[in-house]
């Protein structure tokens, strides 16, 4: 398994990735493993790849197994599509990580972090931590990142292996959430 940065090649492969994945594709069975709350738009791949902000995880054959996006904030017409980004964009305005507000840090959005169900285990969530720490450290202070409240799955994953911390619950889309920021 090598994880590198992704290329516009690789976009329909994690959007269909996405896709398997996300929350309004899965039965109830399936959730307790985790899943994706948003679908992103073709759009966002182009601008998230075209950022330097997206690693995938490749196989020896070149399947693709999973990808995680660390990139700057979105701007307020780039987030309006999203309520969940909304609801986050408004709360670093609001919330302090180590007694400073978020909005006056350097700060990345983390996510999404996907790893497909049969490359689990292996190591590859502690992997993407260590990447993207390394490629972004300097860049920037913190990372923010939202888990849906009913997906303990992803946020255990997130506050054990990324040290993550949880610093508010909020509403969007009639779901609940967990606005989570973690240092670099």
């Amino acid at each position: 398994m090598a994880i590198r940065l992704a290329t516009q090649l690789d976009i329909p492969a994690m959007m269909a990735l996405e896709t398997r994945h996300y929350v309004g594709n899965l039965d109830a069975s399936q959730l307790a493993d985790g899943f994706i709350s948003i679908c992103h738009k073709q759009e966002w791949f182009d601008w998230a790849v075209c950022s330097g902000g997206v690693h995938v995880a490749v196989t020896d054959s070149g399947d693709l197994t999973g990808f995680i996006a660390v990139t700057d904030p979105p701007t307020a017409s780039a987030a309006a599509s999203s309520p969940i980004i909304q609801a986050m964009l408004k709360l670093t305005a609001t919330l302090k990580f180590n007694g400073r507000l978020i909005a006056q840090q350097r700060f990345a959005f983390r996510g999404p972090v996907l790893i497909d169900r049969a490359a689990r285990g292996q190591g590859l969530y502690t992997a993407f931590n260590t990447v993207t720490g390394e490629a972004y450290r300097k860049r920037y202070d913190l990372g923010v990142l939202f888990v849906a409240a009913d997906n303990p799955r992803s946020l255990h994953t997130s506050t054990t292996k990324l040290g993550a911390r949880s610093l508010a619950i909020f509403e969007a889309d009639e779901r609940q959430y967990h606005f989570a920021a973690f240092e670099f």
